[in-house]
């Protein structure tokens, strides 16, 4: 599998989309270029690990709130094929011990525009959560 990187592409002469050779690709967009680019469906499968509910420290250099996850989850839709699948890992935060359930609030409006929620996996990492 290839590695392409949108750094790598937009240092070419070539349009983004000319450049990528759409099969068996690993592609590592930080940024939005790429998805504007795509063809309409024109993806298989997307595995992605966005920020989420504040957890991680980006120095400011990073904007992530649900508009901003409206506006990637629209346009996942549009490239990927029918009965593609989009692998979207998140998590909640915990505050005052309840959790925020932005990950469910996530999958509902993934299922408003459209996808198909085939499962949910709900897994708790080692050493994290309240004490027991």
């Amino acid at each position: 599998m290839e590695i392409v990187t949108i750094d790598h592409i937009l240092k070419t002469n070539k349009s983004i989309v000319d450049s990528i050779p759409f099969q068996n690709v690993l592609i590592n967009d930080d940024n939005r270029k790429l998805l504007d680019s795509l063809p309409e469906e024109s993806i298989d499968l997307v595995i992605t690990s966005p920020p989420y509910d504040d957890l991680r420290d980006y120095n400011k250099d990073l904007v992530w709130n649900f508009k901003v996850f409206q506006e990637i989850a629209s346009k996942l839709f549009r490239v990927m094929k029918k009965g593609g699948v989009v692998v979207w890992v998140v998590g909640d935060k915990t505050k005052d011990g309840g959790k925020s359930l932005t990950s469910f609030k996530q999958a509902l409006f993934f299922q408003e525009i459209g996808f198909k929620i085939y499962d949910v996996i709900i897994y708790e990492k080692t050493g994290s959560g309240p004490p027991h």
